[in-house]
């Protein structure tokens, strides 16, 4: 009996593991939502959490920039913020747009 719940384990894993695979969004976040949440991030700690995971998700997936290697984590997610909180974006703007633009704008590929 103890030899058949020690195998359960790993065939439970095998069988839930596809499902966990993460697909691509096709609908992108606005930069308005971004903003918002990146506006009460002092307030919230929900608000905190969902800027901070997006902006790194939408920064880790830029293929090229040019930021000196010297360059932290933190700086470059403290830049996004920074711009993004400048102004309330356009409606119809992307959080992805305004997170690439935020980052060429302070390290631009020559």
């Amino acid at each position: 009996m103890m030899k058949a719940r020690w195998m359960l384990g790993p065939v439970l894993f095998l069988l839930v593991s596809p499902l966990i695979h993460a697909e691509k969004i096709e609908t992108s976040l606005s930069a308005m939502h971004l903003y918002s949440a990146c506006s009460d991030a002092e307030k919230s700690e929900y608000a905190r959490g969902f800027c901070d995971g997006a902006i790194d998700a939408l920064y880790s997936s830029i293929n090229e920039w040019c930021n000196p290697t010297t360059v932290t984590h933190g700086e470059v997610k403290q830049q996004v913020i920074d711009v993004l909180l400048e102004s309330i974006p356009n409606t119809s703007s992307s959080a992805e747009e305004v997170v690439n633009k935020a980052i060429q704008s302070k390290w631009p590929c020559s």
